[in-house]
């Protein structure tokens, strides 16, 4: 359970630190740094991975279900975890090139 509320209040954390960074009435895109966002773009796709992960131990890994809502999840975040790091990467010339695009030093 502690897992699963560890990564509902990161990705909220992650989500509200990009938009505090930004200003209110600021339109200029920029490159997010601190914290998980020096090791991944999309720091909110890896903490909502973080909350199935909680579900899944949280249900003892005995459903096939949950294993199949873990799968697609984790797959679905992936993909868009990895279009939005292309992107960022065509946007910006000088985006970090050490950062993954969701789970730290694998992908």
């Amino acid at each position: 359970m502690f897992r699963f509320f560890a990564g509902f209040s990161y990705t909220w954390v992650s989500v509200a630190s990009s938009h505090l960074l930004r200003g209110k009435r600021e339109q200029v895109l920029s490159i997010t740094y601190g914290d998980w966002f020096d090791m991944v773009s999309s720091t909110h796709y890896l903490a909502e991975t973080v909350i199935y992960v909680g579900i899944l131990v949280a249900n003892g890994g005995m459903d096939l279900t949950v294993w199949l809502l873990f799968v697609f999840v984790v797959a679905n975040l992936s993909f868009a975890a990895g279009e939005t790091h292309r992107w960022y990467r065509r946007k910006f010339d000088d985006y970090p090139r050490n950062r993954y695009a969701i789970i730290p030093y694998v992908y």
